[in-house]
């Protein structure tokens, strides 16, 4: 009895492991490292109408997470 519930539970594991490394590897998302001073160009995906309005942004800098810009 206690054997079924050790391969039970090591059945469950295997497959909830298993279906994290898929989910994992679909998801997958490339980083890269930025080169000093680079400028990204960001455009947002889901808004057409200002698709014409880009922006040049600096990268941040490192423990910069937040950048608190004026009102122009």
């Amino acid at each position: 009895m206690i054997k079924h519930k050790i391969s039970a539970a090591i059945t469950i594991f295997a497959l909830l492991f298993a279906g994290a490394w898929i989910l994992d590897h679909q998801t997958k998302r490339e980083f890269y490292i930025p080169v000093d001073e680079e400028v990204v160009e960001l455009l947002p995906a889901e808004n057409q109408v200002e698709a014409g309005n880009e922006r040049n942004l600096k990268v941040f800098e490192p423990r910069e997470y937040v950048r608190i810009q004026a009102a122009s």
